[in-house]
């Protein structure tokens, strides 16, 4: 490639790159702080404020007098809480910082996109596609906006892996296994479903490369038996150090080990993880809603884009129709063949969905964030050997660059379209349900009302309260995660209705996801005490979703729950 091509692709990323960062960062704030968003930073701001930081399962790394978690929950890491710390130090605890630091993540996905795709194919076209793809599709804007929602960071440490994987067979040197190796390990602490994609990854290179396997097997000798069980040794070694804060959390715990265990038949939310059909047929459901971006109903309406998912289908019929053939293979930088370099997104893609049937939580869409840059690699690789294979026919080079030419051009101009209409619903809803921006009021109101002790009788409220008033008001959380109140209700409430200046936080009532208002009433009203809200809030479209309440002396309320 000349330099005036060189120059040309990388104007283009550039461009592409702006485009994104122009769709990710608009209305930023918007919609409102997840929960989840907030529960790994509080102890980002705890840090900076040099208070003690959450500690789940009272689990840390002692530095210096200081106590550093190591984990957020039994299965997700504490990375995105010290990849916040610099962006709170200079924007404040405010969703800006969260959600800048989770938008160039994002960015650096796109960047392997672009590197991965062009490291397999040895074009840098086919890498812009995939990035083109990447930077309009709704899916990929929005979930990187609130990338810590969704652990998006094990997008493109599972991409980086990949390519030092790659690099790996295409140099010989073992010091791409190990940085690979430790990739595995970093995604494995960031959240350990990123297992689903280590297996997905190791499956799809032994399925595409078994014929070769196959035929080392006779060849195999001492000499390279004892090289390949010394890399194996460097690869274990390597990836023990990318997760050693996994490793240190379960020696003191066990807590990974105790959630899989207590969840491996039937998981918290009640999923059935031996209905493997079921689980499959959902799982396969919400991958085309996941490619659609139908799934986004939070931002204020639904908006499915079905060119994503009849591409990917096209593309991937074709490509192993083709593969059938076995045409000749083209040749691409580490001489793999053409064909399994287009099925190898598709592979990864199989393996994922199969292997996440089996959960500890619930099967939720936002699994698939590790997912996020595969199906535009899919596109884009299968892309190119189509071409390839079209252009080995005079009758058929022509034709194929036209058909591709367009299909591509129609997805990416869809999801820009469906990218741009979800943004409009957004700046109408400010965000539904526990992604409303009703969230911003009630800090603000709290932040500038709360005297005292202040309780949250609901889940989703204490975290993004103590990270939006920077720690300057911290709800206690007294529900219980049991699905049914505990017998430890009563007494954790006890201390607290006596105290008059007391806030208790609600959702509303076709919003509650732990009920304890029943119990609540039947431990005050002995007392001859009563509630009067206090203040309530509501979504942009006037339904109310969050409340304070205050207990006062009966017959005294001047404006008592209905």
């Amino acid at each position: 490639m000349t330099d005036a091509s060189k120059l040309i692709a990388s104007l283009l990323l550039g461009g592409i790159l702006l485009v994104y960062l122009s769709l990710t960062l608009y209305q930023i704030d918007l919609p409102g702080l997840h929960y989840d968003e907030a529960f790994e930073a509080v102890p980002a701001v705890q840090l900076l404020r040099g208070q003690p930081a959450a500690l789940f399962r009272d689990s840390g790394w002692r530095v210096g007098g200081r106590v550093y978690p190591l984990m957020t929950q039994d299965y997700i890491g504490a990375i995105n809480t010290y990849l916040a710390l610099p962006f709170i130090m200079i924007f404040g605890a405010t969703p800006t910082a969260l959600r800048l630091m989770a938008v160039l993540v994002g960015a650096v996905t796109l960047g392997l996109s672009y590197a991965v795709a062009r490291q397999l194919t040895g074009q840098r076209w086919v890498g812009l596609v995939a990035a083109a793809i990447l930077a309009v599709d709704p899916t990929f804007v929005f979930w990187n906006r609130q990338g810590i929602f969704v652990t998006a960071v094990t997008a493109p440490i599972a991409l980086a892996a990949v390519w030092c994987w790659v690099q790996r067979l295409q140099s010989g040197q073992q010091r791409w296994t190990a940085a690979g190796a430790f990739l595995f390990g970093l995604g494995l602490y960031a959240k350990v479903l990123f297992v689903w994609m280590i297996a997905a990854l190791v499956g799809a290179a032994i399925l595409l490369s078994w014929s070769w396997l196959v035929r080392q097997l006779p060849r195999l000798t001492t000499q390279r038996l004892k090289a390949m069980l010394m890399e194996t040794a460097l690869a274990l070694f390597a990836l023990g150090l990318g997760c050693w804060p996994l490793i240190m959390y379960n020696w003191q715990t066990g807590g990974t080990f105790l959630n899989v265990s207590e969840n491996a038949l039937t998981s918290y939310y009640g999923v059935n993880n031996l209905a493997v059909g079921a689980n499959l047929a959902e799982r396969f459901s919400q991958f085309i809603i996941f490619l659609n971006g139908g799934h986004l109903w939070y931002l204020g309406r639904v908006v499915t884009n079905w060119v994503f998912p009849f591409i990917v289908g096209v593309v991937f019929v074709l490509v192993v129709i083709l593969s059938i053939r076995k045409p000749t293979p083209v040749s691409t930088p580490g001489d793999f063949p053409s064909y399994k370099v287009a099925l190898f997104p598709f592979y990864v893609i199989a393996l994922v969905i199969c292997f996440s049937i089996a959960t500890v939580s619930a099967l939720w869409v936002t699994h698939f964030a590790l997912l996020m840059p595969w199906p535009a690699l899919a596109v884009a690789l299968g892309s190119w050997f189509l071409l390839e294979t079209g252009a080995a026919s005079r009758r058929w080079a022509s034709a194929s660059r036209l058909a591709i030419g367009l299909g591509v051009s129609i997805l990416i101009l869809s999801g820009l379209v469906s990218t741009l209409r979800y943004h409009a619903a957004l700046s109408v809803s400010g965000g539904l349900s526990t992604h409303s921006d009703a969230i911003y009021d009630l800090s603000d109101w709290l932040a500038h009302n709360a005297d005292g002790l202040v309780v949250a009788m609901d889940w989703g409220l204490a975290a993004p309260i103590t990270y939006l008033t920077n720690g300057q008001v911290t709800p206690v959380e007294v529900f219980g995660y049991a699905w049914q109140s505990d017998v430890q209700l009563t007494s954790r409430l006890n201390g607290f209705i006596a105290q008059p200046e007391a806030l208790y936080l609600w959702r509303a009532p076709d919003e509650i996801i732990f009920d304890r208002s029943a119990d609540f009433k039947a431990l005050y009203r002995p007392h001859n005490l009563e509630e009067t809200i206090e203040e309530a809030f509501y979504e942009r479209s006037g339904r109310p979703v969050l409340g304070v309440t205050r207990l006062v002396d009966a017959g005294t309320a001047s404006n008592p729950p209905q």
